[in-house]
């Protein structure tokens, strides 16, 4: 630093070597995305999965209306036990999850797969989406993880995420 700049690292391969799972962009009214998430969640049942919704109201229908299906937690800022539930839902294994941003980061749950449903919301910013689909894999045993984006609207900001997390794998790759 003797003239002034600074030396910027930018380290994007994660530790097993693996790159961050693509998320699948899937635009689509309401009941198709309902349907499509409960058939997602279906074929991903030998993982735990982390639904990421942007508003506590909407995790709490959300979890209301996938208990017709599915046994579920619900994870927001307002959750009163919230580390006794993120620590029920890990020895589970297989269990499924639906949280708002607050566990976007510093949670790490071994080989997850993700879906963000209204991944068009206006409460998400690229760096956000970036941090919910990098929940995805993150073990040696389930490096790659699967990722999904349920919108409403075509996003350009659910497509800048895809396209951010696509040139960090190109620039690991080369």
């Amino acid at each position: 630093m003797k003239d002034g700049t600074l030396l910027c690292l930018k380290l994007n391969q994660r530790p097993h070597g693996h790159p961050l799972p693509v998320p699948e962009l899937i635009c689509a009214p309401l009941m198709i995305r309902l349907i499509l998430l409960i058939r997602w969640l279906h074929s991903h049942s030998d993982h735990p999965r982390m639904v990421f919704v942007p508003t506590i109201r909407m995790a709490a229908q959300l979890s209301r209306f996938l208990h017709l299906f599915f046994s579920c937690y619900t994870c927001t800022s307002k959750t009163p036990d919230r580390d006794q539930v993120i620590d029920a839902f890990r020895k589970e294994k297989a269990g499924i999850i639906v949280a708002t941003t607050v566990l976007e980061r510093g949670v790490t749950i071994p080989g997850a797969d993700i879906c963000v449903v209204q991944a068009d919301s206006g409460v998400f910013d690229e760096a956000g989406l970036v941090q919910m689909a990098g929940r995805a894999g993150r073990t040696f045993d389930h490096p790659d993880g699967d990722v999904l984006f349920l919108l409403k609207h075509r996003s350009r900001l659910a497509e800048a995420c895809r396209n951010s997390i696509e040139e960090a794998n190109h620039s690991c790759a080369v």
